[in-house]
């Protein structure tokens, strides 16, 4: 779920949205995101590699 605001929510499939594969060199966890500045929401490292 994607809150847009505190009176509207709107359901959003992961792939509807493109992300991409991630694997983090620290944690060593795969992950899917989109964007330019990829962290890992396990560890919050910028050490990843597009998958």
């Amino acid at each position: 779920m994607c809150l847009v605001d505190s009176s509207t929510s709107i359901d959003i499939a992961s792939g509807e949205l493109g992300a991409t594969e991630y694997y983090c060199n620290e944690c060593k966890s795969k992950f899917k995101a989109f964007g330019k500045k990829i962290r890992c929401p396990g560890c919050m490292s910028t050490n990843v590699k597009k998958l």
